[in-house]
């Protein structure tokens, strides 16, 4: 198709109340389709036809995720949490009515992982094969209209392992169905960008692409800008003469007075409503959301938005969420980023590919900066891969897939496509750890992929996670990675805090950023894994240029797992389940500006480091059921100038913050005791904080807490259950055997007590124990209006019923 581009025409400023006209739009339809399909883990071609008769498949809903439905087997890799592959099929039957028969029909997936292949009436439509890049496809020329349909498509994710961490099979994001005009906006087909902002006023441009089908056609294209409460803010139209079978790009420019801009703390949005007319007559409309934000990216003074310079708080985080697989629904993924907000984090890498859209919306709406990625490796010559698995691990991302090189220019471009609108998102990644530093073929790699980014969007810098490699000449290393991130818009590097300063002083033009860091532990210039007791969060700190970092990781993970029974990955500040670990109140003391005081007990000696994980934190807990006889090393988290420490109402003693270059106070040999342990923090003489750690007497009741008590048809719902002693203390030093039964309209769809080496299967939905004195219950509410009831019990405490209103 040839392309045309048409410059604005005039806009003018209007002040209307918005409605939800798009979501009552007659003209263009987007439907959910993620209801009534049929699966079957097994292959045939014949499965694509239409008149298969798979009356005796597993009727089912997706978001869908096979391999979670497994049991776990040590023959299976640890890399995919020790459960299997395999192939699958979906299919569907639907009605397309006559009256759309000259209509324009999409049929968009969000994520099949992996190698989707589609059929529409026993014709094949097309394939996907990257597992993490949402795809549609043109299917009005396959449909029989005002008869049956068949959509079938088949799912291989038989080759494993195939990725560094637990992928999930199936249709795991959501499907839709959206019919148009054949003079329509191409889907993901508006760019809007923000050239000047100010507190006064800003610009806002705004480029859409229309395709057309219809014939010779004159047209009318407006675009309306709405605030965040809703008023019109702005109009803008342009007149087109269309040509049959061609894509036109229509670039509209509106100023806005006083804008509402969008920031971490301030996550306003914008809509832009685009509607084309022919004739005085809408035929189609788009609706896009947007932010007003600046990002500024100096060389000395490291990340501004807005004008306000700030520190990337960031966190590495992958799209599964424990016991739900690969299918994670939206309303789990608000629970968990509330928590990061919770301790300061004010950043996302998708580690290692795009995320779903749904999760880049909340990354919008609760004020999150994202760093998009693409993929993990591009070819199979990493640093420390094996003979075996370069023969025979094949991620779809590109570590060691020549598919790759095929399929990488369109899968970048439909993530840009869908992505590019989100303020949130402040840098795209081509990649993570390709390879070493000065490495050829990485270059020659690097320097294309981000060229072909840069000309789709060259309002984002884009970067490359770059792998440290070997141990070697400090001088040499700083060399090499200067080479490597001359083809970054940034210096961006994971694991590479010991180069900050060489770098900084070698390289004036760029800002760096810590693209991946370990949570707890530092390296030297000449040893990666030198276990040295200093955060690389002080590396941030110490360094202006140094615009912040993303901690590996943010939540606990499955997969990447080298022992059986261990499901996952636990080195994130958060467990499987969403619940906070100790060492996350660290980081809330270093992140946020409120008082904040915490204890941890250490299981061993606080300076003894041999038991650590490279990625992990020193053993420890927050409970005060230890032995007695006993001395016990301790460690308060503090942002307060002091801390007074006291047992029993007895002051152990007191100690400064500014004593402590690391902010990690120890309390070393404390003579255990039963009873109550309390930390006060202290600024300015005051007490203004204070933290508690209770010895707990035995489980004897059971405590529910929904996260919110009155939820909607088809919402999921979180319920937190808490086992506590006769004075109301958390008995984390226990375990519970608790049971869950389900009445009403609804669902219990997993049970989580964030345990990464718990290898019950994640399918029981009627009991589990405790961890810590805590599980998660996740409960999906149905289609009506009719109260939900959670019943949770136990041989030896007593039955507790939640009752969820269902509006």
């Amino acid at each position: 198709m040839k392309k045309g581009l048409i410059i604005i025409l005039f806009l003018f400023s209007l002040n209307k109340t918005f409605s939800q006209y798009f979501n009552n739009s007659p003209v263009r339809i987007k439907e959910n389709f993620n209801k009534e399909w049929k699966f079957n883990l097994a292959d045939s071609i014949i499965f694509s036809a239409a008149e298969f008769d798979d009356s005796d498949w597993r009727e089912l809903e997706v978001p869908h995720d096979w391999s979670v439905e497994h049991k776990f087997d040590k023959t299976n890799s640890g890399r995919n949490a020790w459960l299997p592959g395999g192939i699958g099929w979906y299919r569907k039957h639907f009605t397309i009515p006559e009256t759309y028969k000259n209509k324009h029909i999409e049929i968009q997936f969000d994520g099949v992982y992996r190698h989707a292949q589609v059929y529409v009436n026993g014709e094949h439509v097309g394939n996907q094969y990257d597992g993490y890049t949402s795809f549609y496809f043109d299917i009005s020329p396959y449909l029989k209209y005002g008869k049956t349909n068949v959509i079938a498509v088949k799912v291989d994710n038989s080759i494993q392992p195939n990725c560094r961490w637990y992928s999930g099979s199936g249709i795991y994001r959501n499907t839709w169905l959206t019919i148009s005009d054949n003079l329509h906006v191409n889907n993901w087909g508006t760019y809007i960008t923000t050239p000047e902002v100010s507190q006064e006023k800003a610009l806002v441009n705004i480029e859409t692409t229309v395709e057309n089908f219809r014939g010779k056609v004159k047209f009318e294209l407006t675009t309306t800008l709405y605030n965040s409460k809703g008023n019109r803010v702005g109009f803008a139209t342009s007149k087109i003469n269309a040509k049959l079978m061609r894509q036109y790009t229509v670039s509209q420019n509106i100023f806005i007075e006083n804008p509402e801009l969008w920031s971490d703390k301030s996550p306003k949005l914008y809509t832009a409503l685009t509607k084309i007319k022919v004739d005085g007559e809408v035929i189609d409309d788009y609706q896009s959301t947007f932010g007003i934000r600046a990002i500024e990216f100096d060389a000395k003074k490291g990340f501004f938005l807005n004008g306000k310079n700030m520190k990337i708080n960031g966190v590495c985080l992958h799209h599964e969420a424990g016991v739900l697989g690969a299918a994670v629904p939206i309303e789990v993924w608000e629970y968990r980023l509330k928590t990061l907000k919770e301790f300061g984090c004010n950043a996302i890498r998708t580690a290692h590919n795009p995320a779903s859209p749904e999760f880049m919306d909340l990354c919008d709406q609760m004020g999150f900066l994202v760093m998009d990625e693409f993929v993990d490796k591009w070819y199979d010559n990493v640093p420390y891969a094996n003979s075996n698995l370069k023969n025979n691990f094949f991620n779809p991302s590109g570590f060691g897939d020549p598919k790759f090189y095929l399929e990488w220019q369109k899968n970048y471009k439909q993530t840009i496509l869908r992505d590019r609108n989100h303020p949130s998102i402040i840098i795209w990644s081509v990649g993570n750890e390709n390879h070493s530093p000065g490495n050829v073929r990485q270059n020659a790699g690097l320097k294309t992929y981000a060229s072909f980014v840069r000309t789709l969007d060259p309002t984002r810098p884009v970067i490359s996670g770059l792998e440290r490699y070997k141990d070697e000449n400090p001088s040499k290393k700083v060399n090499k990675i200067l080479e490597t991130t001359s083809y970054m818009d940034i210096i961006a590097m994971n694991y590479g805090e010991q180069w900050v300063n060489e770098i900084g002083s070698r390289n004036p033009d760029k800002p760096y950023l810590s693209t991946e860091s370990y949570i707890y532990f530092n390296s030297s210039p000449t040893k990666r894994f030198a276990n040295i007791e200093r955060l690389p969060w002080f590396d941030v700190l110490d360094n202006n240029f140094n615009m912040g970092l993303f901690l590996w990781s943010g939540i606990d993970y499955l997969g990447e797992s080298k022992k059986f029974p261990k499901l996952g990955t636990d080195c994130g500040l958060v467990d499987f389940a969403g619940f906070r670990k100790e060492r996350s109140y660290l980081y809330q003391a270093l992140w946020t500006d409120k008082p904040v005081v915490r204890i941890a007990v250490y299981e061993g000696d606080a300076d003894d480091f041999s038991t650590s994980g490279k990625w992990g934190w020193p053993p420890m807990h927050e409970s005060w059921n230890l032995e007695k006889g006993k001395a016990y090393d301790l460690v308060t988290y503090t942002n307060c100038e002091s801390v007074n420490l006291y047992l029993n109402g007895k002051k152990i003693g007191n100690k400064k913050l500014s004593d402590f270059s690391n902010w990690i106070m120890k309390w070393k040999e404390i003579d255990y005791e039963p009873g109550l342990l309390k930390a006060v923090g202290i600024i300015n003489g005051k007490e203004v904080c204070e933290f508690e750690l209770k010895t707990s007497g035995k489980p004897r009741k059971i405590h529910l807490k929904a996260n919110k008590t009155n939820v909607i048809k088809n919402e999921v719902a979180l319920v937190e259950v808490n086992v506590l002693d006769n004075k109301g203390n958390l008995v984390k030093h226990l375990e519970s055997d608790l049971s869950f039964q389900i009445k009403g309209n609804g669902k219990i769809i997993g049970l989580s007590n964030g345990n990464v080496y718990n290898t019950s299967s994640f399918m029981d939905k009627t009991s589990k124990k405790t961890n810590k004195g805590k599980c998660l219950v996740y409960l999906k509410v149905g289609n009506k209006t009719e109260d939900l009831h959670l019943t949770v019990s136990s041989n030896t405490l007593k039955t507790q019923v939640l009752t969820l209103k269902v509006n």
